[in-house]
């Protein structure tokens, strides 16, 4: 009897304990999945993304080809980029310079400043800063496993902290955030461009910048809404072009001086006539060398055009198919899965 009553006590003992297990285990996996689904939030599918950027894209395109004919001058990073003839002619290469002047300014002064337009302009830039810097100030990565995990570091930081944001996010004042945000970037694009536009400038550009930053803001409000990482890229001149993420344009852009000099140069030396080439070359460097023109190269007219008065103006790039020229738009990639949206880029090819 007594042994029967230790074996029926352990055995409801053990029934007990198994069913206290079961219980944890169920919390457990409740917990588990609730945690997977506050990190699996989707603000935007894919088709809503691309279609989005498409907008953005097509804006930009639209006031690039309407100011072409406009520009007085261009920014001192696109210098080197365009051909010397450009500005005079204003056709196609001057619309690939409008948009990549708005692009890469709307990628700096929006998506890189703002974590969320509904937020206090200050603050919202701090934020995204801080964003920026947990990726950028990381140990180097070495494998997949690593690049995954920091992006889920900081995916929970922003889902983190919007939660603690949810009563600023959702009052008034973030509408009045949002609107004077609006108001000011597209004061501060509309002036840009007229600082580089002849006067007076053309009408309608500050519509159009209008346009743009409502887009723009329409994607950075959602953008930290995801619990995936939407990575937005500008290419820079000279960047490496990377098929992956890059679409080359087909119609290409007028040579650049430097280009059209290296040609010529390399068509001389294929003639076989480079000792008469030389000797010229030879007899204009004396002449020039009272007026104070470089002889460095065999195609002195070339300088004088680079130059075009300033003996400081830097040489232009030589032709390379694997670099970047311009960059007319951005890449939009989902960091880790697929790229939504590549970059239309012209070479220095």
């Amino acid at each position: 009897m007594t042994k029967y009553k230790n074996v029926k006590r352990l055995y409801f003992d053990g029934k007990s304990q198994i069913e206290q297990m079961g219980a944890q285990v169920e919390q457990l996996q409740n917990a588990i999945a609730n945690q997977r689904m506050s990190q699996s939030r989707t603000a935007l599918d894919d088709n809503e993304y691309s279609t989005r950027f498409n907008r953005l894209n097509g804006a930009i395109n639209n006031l690039s080809f309407n100011i072409r004919k406009d520009w007085r001058t261009v920014p001192r990073w696109l210098e080197m980029y365009i051909s010397t003839e450009a500005l005079k002619t204003g056709k196609q290469e001057m619309t690939a310079v409008g948009r990549a002047v708005i692009t890469r300014w709307i990628v700096e002064e929006v998506f890189n400043k703002c974590f969320h337009p509904g937020l206090e302009p200050g603050l919202s830039q701090q934020l995204k800063q801080i964003e920026m810097n947990i990726r950028r100030f990381s140990y180097t990565m070495t494998s997949q496993e690593e690049f995954e995990a920091l992006t889920a570091k900081v995916v929970n930081w922003r889902m983190a902290t919007l939660e603690g944001l949810a009563r600023e996010l959702g009052g008034p004042e973030a509408v009045e955030h949002r609107t004077d945000f609006t108001r000011k970037v597209t004061t501060n694009l509309t002036a840009t461009l007229f600082q580089f536009l002849n006067e007076p400038p053309p009408s309608g550009v500050d519509g159009s910048a209008s346009m743009i930053v409502e887009l723009a803001i329409g994607i950075a409000a959602n953008l930290p809404l995801e619990s995936r990482d939407v990575n937005i890229i500008y290419p820079l001149p000279g960047d490496p072009v990377q098929p992956a993420i890059m679409e080359v344009e087909k119609a290409g852009l007028p040579l650049l001086e430097s280009q059209k000099s290296s040609e010529s140069d390399e068509a001389a030396e294929d003639s076989g006539d480079t000792k008469e080439k030389s000797s010229k070359g030879a007899s204009r460097g004396v002449e020039r060398r009272g007026t104070g023109m470089s002889t460095s190269s065999r195609r002195g007219g070339s300088v004088a055009s680079l130059t075009t008065g300033s003996s400081s103006a830097p040489a232009g790039p030589p032709k390379d198919p694997n670099k970047v020229r311009l960059a007319g738009f951005v890449v939009v990639e989902v960091r880790g899965r697929q790229v939504l949206m590549k970059a239309p880029v012209w070479t220095l090819g």
